[in-house]
């Protein structure tokens, strides 16, 4: 007689109870490295679709892990920063598109009555350019400070000869009663245009961050499962 029993299920009740027990464990590691993975694979994006990105661009984005009781991982661009607008500011329009948010220079000059309030600036034809294409901050800040429009009101009440020497050095250039920009005396009757006054830029979306991000998450994310499954069952975590 053939017999047939539930003796024979045991080890494998015994190994899903295992499995049962390690895969919130498994899970949170699976997505935390899934998350890594799209990561890097949007920061490699950034080098292709933008020109001469500066290693702040490069470094703006977040990975926050997932954990066993909150099983999920994120990738977003960091929202805070010391001195510079946080990345959320100027990476976002990228990413979804639409009109450029307003940077804090230029806040500060309107908020001097420097800068009219439907305007926004642009590098001019004149203004000297890093090797990524930008204005520098060091540039940035003698501007405001040659335009009384400096975060602190000490740097642009302060008298010394560089304060004094930019005062003299930048102002606010006029095509008739209109302000059109920024211009600088760089000698005896040489002007320099340094910021132009435009009308709010608007971008079109250039890095595809979610289409990446989902590309590499149908790609990995079960491979990342099964990988971390098995080392979590080996490991008895």
């Amino acid at each position: 007689m053939l017999s047939i029993d539930a003796k024979g299920f045991k080890a494998s009740a015994d190994r899903l109870r295992r499995i049962e027990r390690q895969m919130p464990f498994a899970t949170a590691l699976a997505l935390t490295r899934t998350a890594q993975l799209a990561k890097e694979a949007i920061e490699q994006d950034m080098r292709a679709v933008f020109d001469r990105p500066t290693r702040w661009t490069l470094n703006s984005l977040r990975l926050i892990p997932a954990r066993k009781d909150r099983l999920e991982a994120r990738v977003w661009m960091k929202n805070e920063s010391d001195k510079a607008a946080p990345a959320t500011r100027w990476l976002s329009p990228q990413v979804e598109g639409g009109p450029r948010p307003l940077k804090r220079s230029e806040a500060l000059l309107r908020k001097k009555g420097r800068l009219p309030a439907d305007r926004f600036v642009v590098p001019a034809r004149d203004a000297r350019l890093d090797r990524y294409g930008n204005l520098s901050r060091g540039q940035v800040q003698k501007i405001l400070s040659g335009m009384g429009a400096q975060f602190d009101a000490y740097q642009n009440s302060t008298t010394s000869r560089r304060s004094i020497g930019n005062r003299k050095r930048y102002f606010a250039m006029r095509r008739g009663s209109e302000l059109i920009g920024i211009a600088e005396r760089t000698g005896k009757r040489r002007i320099g245009l340094l910021l132009a006054y435009v009308g709010q830029p608007s971008y079109t979306r250039r890095l595809d961050f979610y289409g990446v991000g989902n590309r590499v998450v149908g790609q990995h994310l079960q491979a990342q499962l099964d990988k971390a499954l098995a080392e979590a069952l080996r490991g008895g975590r």
